[in-house]
């Protein structure tokens, strides 16, 4: 890994002040101008999640993300700050890119720990609340609409919150709600808030001026696509959300290097995001020319778009199956918003028809 970070690092101006200490899975890297990156052990693929540590000049520190509130990661942190010298009580600040278990699950330690305030987008708080609200057969009966074929005998399922567990404590309550294009005036450093809808409801990204540095939690990852799905009572076109987001993004300028919540640091924002853009477009396409021909679910043209996921174990690919699903319903959802599509109902299931098709007919 610290090659490879290192090679990611070369091809930038503060090269000579890179340094890489620290044991596996809490190594910590020093970008230079007073901000170091922290790699946190996960449970699950991805491996690791980058978190940023960030001196204010001022002997108070923030923080970008969390990582999880299980106990390997939570001592990886606490080894980083003995390591980097942040001394107990100058971790004044959160600055949550979204509220995933990886990026804000460690929150409420924080707050117990250092008295930390947290600055969340309100509608990660919004939804937050719903997860723990929803109930089992929700789930059940959304994924049930779009085609998954669930035996009739099952009525509930896990609770998100119950499934992220022990790696799940948000903080009780939010300091500070963040708001599209504010400028944050901590210390001696300035954070332009980027609201980023898309992968969730209240995702935000932070440029910070004096720097260049543009951290992008899960928007804008150098190597794999986050997931983008829709759940029961979540938003119902995320990926229109994503895709308006990227733009939103490639248009930024003043950005030095990208730090990433998962991957190395790189330098070129724009092009990352039409890359992504140009990803999903290039999918859409494919589930398109899918249902010239017939009518489909979304479980249906999932099995089509995603053929590795149902080719493997049932039992070893349940979870990806499901994601699955859901970010093939909010492809679906995108291209019937762009009038491609239109869904018809039957048997109390949702199937997505092409309106070029029965143009044709």
């Amino acid at each position: 890994m610290a090659c490879s970070l290192q090679g990611h690092l070369r091809d930038r101006e503060s090269d000579s002040r890179v340094s890489i200490q620290g044991p596996e899975g809490g190594k910590t890297v020093d970008l230079g101008q007073g901000i170091h990156e922290v790699f946190l052990p996960l449970p699950a693929k991805p491996t690791i999640i980058n978190v940023y540590l960030v001196d204010l000049g001022n002997g108070e520190w923030a923080l970008i993300d969390t990582g999880t509130a299980r106990p390997p990661s939570r001592e990886a942190f606490r080894s980083a700050l003995d390591r980097i010298g942040v001394a107990p009580g100058s971790l004044k600040y959160l600055l949550a890119t979204h509220h995933h278990p990886d990026h804000f699950g460690a929150s409420a330690a924080l707050v117990e720990d250092f008295g930390t305030r947290i600055y969340l987008h309100p509608k990660e708080r919004e939804t937050i609340a719903w997860m723990s609200e929803m109930s089992g057969s929700t789930m059940v009966d959304h994924v049930r609409r779009h085609g998954i074929p669930i035996p009739p005998e099952v009525k509930e399922a896990p609770k998100p919150a119950n499934v992220w567990a022990d790696g799940f404590r948000p903080a009780p309550q939010t300091d500070h709600e963040l708001v599209d294009g504010e400028r944050l005036q901590l210390g001696n450093r300035e954070f332009e808030v980027i609201h980023t809808p898309g992968h969730t409801a209240g995702h935000c990204c932070f440029l910070e001026h004096h720097t260049g540095a543009l951290f992008v939690g899960d928007h804008l990852l150098p190597k794999i696509t986050p997931h983008i799905g829709v759940f029961a009572g979540g938003p119902q076109n995320p990926l229109g959300d994503f895709i308006a987001s990227q733009e939103k993004i490639a248009a930024l300028e003043g950005i030095r290097f990208v730090a990433p919540a998962h991957g190395g640091i790189y330098p070129d924002h724009s092009r990352r995001a039409r890359q992504l853009i140009a990803h999903h477009e290039h999918r859409m396409r494919e589930m398109l020319d899918y249902l010239q021909k017939k009518p489909a679910s979304a479980y249906e043209v999932a099995q089509h778009a995603f053929k590795w996921v149902f080719e493997g174990d049932p039992e070893e690919q349940r979870f990806n199956r499901g994601a699955a699903v859901m970010e093939t319903i909010a492809h679906l959802n995108l291209l019937e918003a762009r009038q491609d599509l239109r869904t018809i109902e039957r048997d109390q299931v949702i199937y997505f028809e092409s309106r070029k098709g029965i143009q044709n007919s």
